[in-house]
């Protein structure tokens, strides 16, 4: 099945089932002979963090010390995974760079010259670097504790107690609000010194919340295609420019490293190629932001009840879900609240700002 909440289930078996699809792609990915491709680990990492965001979305009905250990699995696998990547990345923003610093000139000049070679010896040590990180790790133990992951997935919700209207608030409200709040904190943390003096940290921060939000809404997007499509959409083309963005951050501190140890090469060279990476990562860093204000121009709590009444309008067209309490095996038990009822959380008000192509 795919990433997404299907019509017929509810969120209390939508969430194991997704959880437990998603993990078994990753160790399908890690399990290919004789050894995983670049593509693989790419997607196994992909997969690793939709993963820890439907963690985060599901946070309000998982026991907060079991969650917090799933998420650091998910993660400390996800960054074992990076040696072979990043260096990838590496090499595709240099190359980018360098077709920028292209010329048709039969006879190029001398700092032409310069900053070619400059290149060329930046591309030797990233593959170096590659060729060292690209040898053989052993998955065996990434996937053994994954297998056992995936069998902890029936253990998500184990207990949880939901009464009729609940369902949303609990694994979905609450973490929603906060993947929001926290991405809309940095827009602002990034707005008040200027774009330009924000740390790269802290924009890199900002991918990765948008990041987590896009995974989410992925999982809500049948709920209702044509306004959620839209800004997931705006938050592809957010999280595209800040990668690439990242990307030329990581490769600006490569070149000075490279310069600290090869003092007699054309420091002058060197310091304009790192402001030329300087400038192509801000313009990026401004078209982002551009994105970043529309998408964040709600509060938290405000974009939360918009997308809980797309949730009650999609809902009415499925039987009303029997609540319960979560027994040992996943399966809903009968427990309090198993009275059926249609009532929810009210819808937000029409006095919102929708900027999404309905």
């Amino acid at each position: 099945m795919a990433f997404r909440f299907e019509l017929g289930e509810t969120f209390l078996t939508g969430i194991p089932r997704i959880a437990r699809e998603n993990i078994s792609s990753v160790i399908t990915l890690l399990s290919e002979k004789p050894r995983p491709t670049a593509e693989s680990v790419h997607e196994a990492r992909k997969s690793l963090k939709s993963l820890r965001a439907v963690l985060q979305l599901a946070r309000g009905g998982i026991e907060s010390e079991f969650q917090h250990r799933e998420n650091l699995l998910f993660r400390d696998t996800g960054r074992s995974l990076s040696a072979a990547r990043d260096p990838q990345a590496l090499l595709e923003a240099l190359d980018r760079i360098a077709k920028s610093h292209g010329t048709r000139t039969r006879r190029p000049t001398a700092k032409q010259m310069a900053e070619r070679s400059l290149i060329s010896e930046i591309r030797r040590e990233i593959n170096q670097q590659l060729l060292r990180q690209l040898r053989h790790e052993p998955v065996q133990d990434l996937v053994k504790e994954l297998q056992d992951a995936k069998r902890r997935t029936a253990s998500w919700l184990q207990g949880i107690l939901l009464q009729p209207g609940n369902e949303w608030e609990i694994l979905i409200g609450t973490g929603l609000r906060k993947t929001y709040r926290k991405a809309r904190n940095l827009v602002s943390q990034i707005e008040r010194p200027g774009p330009q003096s924000a740390s790269d940290e802290t924009w890199h921060e900002l991918r990765k919340c948008a990041k987590a939000l896009g995974y989410q809404l992925r999982l809500l997007e049948p709920v209702w295609p044509a306004a959620l499509g839209t800004l997931i959409d705006e938050i592809d083309e957010l999280t595209s420019r800040l990668g690439d963005a990242n990307d030329l951050a990581v490769l600006q501190k490569k070149v000075r490293e490279i310069g600290a140890s090869n003092q007699d090469k054309d420091e002058n060279v060197r310091r304009e190629f790192i402001r030329s990476i300087e400038r192509r990562k801000q313009k990026l860093r401004f078209r982002a932001l551009k994105y970043a204000r529309i998408i964040y121009s709600e509060e938290p709590g405000q974009f939360e009840r918009r997308l809980a009444g797309y949730w009650q309008i999609w809902r009415a067209k499925r039987p009303a879900p029997k609540f319960g309490i979560i027994q040992n095996n996943g399966a809903p038990g009968k427990g309090p609240g198993s009275k059926a009822n249609t009532e929810f959380l009210p819808v937000a008000s029409n006095n919102h700002h929708v900027h999404y192509k309905l």
